[in-house]
């Protein structure tokens, strides 16, 4: 992508906002849902906080002005459940299977075929995930259990690891529309618990193809779960 394209998106996305817990609501995790009723739900919870920052709560503009800032770019819309930030993230480098998303303010995300692998400037970040398998079965829209591995970078800068057990269930077929992308998907959820009881479950959209389209992963206790919505392939 040419340097003034990336410039453009980096002005164009440069804001992240202060959200209330956007994606513990319904409307985060329906694939039907546009960004743009994403982004009503922003501005209908800062209107109740910060009035002073409706305006510039404007996701919809964020991502209309991205997409025509760089034209050929992979572009993808990213919502922190906790934090309730949004931005949108372009490619920043591509490994095997692995491709690294940064946001404007250098916080990066690694998708394996569109699952999490490894977040990196959030705190309390995921170094690394072994999927286990997950990957093929979520691509494959295909059902089965699986082992995974998380690995977290805690408080002292050490890294601990974190195993669950995942039962993975391909679902329903729900129609996708975000950006530039229209396409029916196959709804595919992760149950995962471990062996202290903590769980978590992941939902991904993926097309026929086996794109990941759409998103809800969890990303540690301290990050808390990540909505990913794709905006060009």
């Amino acid at each position: 992508m040419p340097l003034k394209s990336v410039t453009k998106l980096m002005v164009a996305c440069i804001t992240l906002l202060s959200l209330t817990a956007c994606g513990n609501d319904p409307q985060a995790r329906r694939g039907a849902d546009t960004v743009k009723e994403l982004a009503v739900l922003a501005k209908s919870r800062l209107l109740g906080e910060k009035p002073e920052q409706v305006e510039a709560a404007d996701p919809v503009a964020m991502i209309d002005y991205a997409l025509r800032a760089a034209p050929d770019a992979p572009l993808q819309f990213i919502l922190m459940e906790k934090s309730g930030g949004f931005a949108v993230s372009t490619v920043q480098g591509i490994n095997g299977q692995n491709v690294t998303w940064i946001s404007p303010d250098k916080k990066s995300i690694t998708l394996k075929v569109g699952l999490l692998a490894a977040t990196r400037g959030f705190g309390g970040d995921v170094m690394s995930i072994e999927q286990g398998g997950a990957d093929r079965l979520v691509s494959g829209r295909r059902s089965g259990q699986v082992q995974k591995t998380y690995r977290f970078l805690n408080g002292l800068d050490q890294t601990g690891r974190f195993i669950v057990t995942c039962d993975v269930a391909a679902g329903a077929t729900d129609h996708v529309s975000s950006g530039e992308i229209s396409a029916p998907t196959r709804v595919m959820t992760e149950t995962c618990k471990s062996e202290g009881g903590t769980e978590f479950t992941n939902t991904y959209w993926v097309d026929a193809s086996g794109r990941m389209v759409q998103s809800i992963q969890w990303a540690g206790p301290d990050v808390g779960k990540i909505v990913f919505r794709q905006l060009r392939f």
